[in-house]
């Protein structure tokens, strides 16, 4: 039986063409008739004897993509579920790779591979919430949302990742779409509440911000204006002093 390996892998093999494991041996018995005393580490010689290269995308045509798809997928699924959320990522994105630019023949094979781009970019959101890369998911959320307004999935999750970047605007909205989409959604319900606690928490954050701000000006103002009106002062009675000399310089020069 042929044995598919990706082509990084191959090299590797390729260098490690001899592997050795080494693994725990026979206890504290052994093993006599192999020559194996107690407690000895064992070495495991593997040789590579056949393989087959697996395909690089650009030399599969586009049934041999489409029947990779779900084992790529359910790889995909399993490292999810399984908390490797980076790896998951790189399989929706081979799927998204493989399908995003080709049109299929015929309205079923078409929306086939539309169905498979849209799941690949549902999961991917999804993915990138867990990762907290929070723009990327609001990206593969609209990527389904041009192709499907109402796809209940792609608003819910554009509308946690909206939440998780405090646009709650924004946010409240897409679960609004959500209800008017499924109104028995009652996470959807339970974020609209969050949105509003959240806009009703920032708000009050401002009003506070804004009041410590213009009480800062006030007390600046206050401070910067008393030298400031004394020095208006001291420069009238100035004037007021020059123009009373000027005054009696006329008078004594005019004729009597």
């Amino acid at each position: 039986m042929a044995l598919f390996v990706p082509f990084y892998l191959l090299l590797l093999l390729l260098f490690l063409f001899h592997v050795s494991i080494y693994r725990y041996g026979f206890g504290s018995e052994g093993k006599p008739e192999y020559k194996i005393g107690p407690d000895k580490d064992i070495v495991y010689e593997v040789s590579l004897k056949d393989f087959k290269r697996a395909k690089e995308s650009w030399e599969m045509d586009l049934n041999e993509k489409l029947a990779l798809v779900p084992d790529v997928k359910n790889k995909g699924n399993h490292y999810y579920k399984a908390g490797r959320h980076h790896q998951a990522v790189i399989q929706y994105q081979r799927i998204i790779s493989w399908l995003e630019l080709e049109c299929g023949t015929g309205i079923e094979q078409h929306k086939k591979i539309q169905d498979y781009v849209l799941t690949a970019h549902l999961n991917l959101a999804i993915c990138f919430l867990r990762l907290k890369d929070f723009s990327q998911a609001v990206e593969n959320c609209n990527k389904v949302i041009e192709q499907d307004k109402s796809n209940e999935k792609a608003l819910y999750r554009r509308g946690e990742a909206r939440l998780l970047r405090n646009e709650y605007s924004l946010a409240m909205a897409d679960f609004q779409k959500v209800l008017e989409v499924n109104p028995s959604n009652r996470a959807a319900r339970t974020q609209i509440s969050s949105c509003q606690s959240k806009m009703k928490e920032h708000q009050e954050q401002e009003k506070k911000i804004y009041a410590n701000m213009f009480q800062k000006f006030a007390e600046r103002d206050s401070k910067t204006g008393r030298p400031k009106r004394r020095r208006d002062e001291s420069a009238r009675s100035s004037m007021n002093g020059e123009v009373g000399i000027k005054r009696r310089r006329r008078s004594q020069d005019c004729p009597s």
